[in-house]
């Protein structure tokens, strides 16, 4: 039997700056909280969530959930209908954009930002 679903979760000492950077750049609203652990999602979308964790965490038995995001090797895709208008409203508002809107040779159309964690945060527009 296949998976019917993924979800994403990153090990962090930066739960509340996680949760200001997605809540407010990217409009993710909170769908759980505690202390050690913090899950979003898309909050016209609550199926697509991103998890959020302390290192450290004992009653998880293996040790890759003990270590914290060492900022290489991941990168999150955000889909939007109208990039432009997402890349201007963020450019606007002052939001950590390190790649302005650029259309690419291979037709994708998008801009970055990096998170709180050193994670690069790809916004693109949505093919159809």
């Amino acid at each position: 039997m296949n998976p019917i679903s993924i979800q994403k979760g990153i090990i962090t000492e930066k739960l509340q700056e996680s949760k200001e950077f997605y809540s407010r750049w990217l409009g993710m609203t909170v769908k759980f909280e505690a202390e050690w652990f913090l899950l979003m999602c898309l909050s016209d979308k609550p199926e697509f969530e991103l998890g959020f964790m302390l290192p450290g965490q004992k009653s998880l038995r293996k040790s890759y959930f003990q270590k914290p995001y060492e900022q290489q090797g991941i990168w999150l895709i955000f889909e939007t209908e109208n990039v432009k208008a997402f890349y201007n409203e963020c450019k606007k508002k002052g939001a950590p954009i390190d790649l302005d809107l650029t259309e690419e040779e291979w037709g994708d159309v998008h801009f970055t930002m990096l998170d709180p964690n050193g994670i690069g945060i790809d916004i693109v527009q949505l093919r159809s």
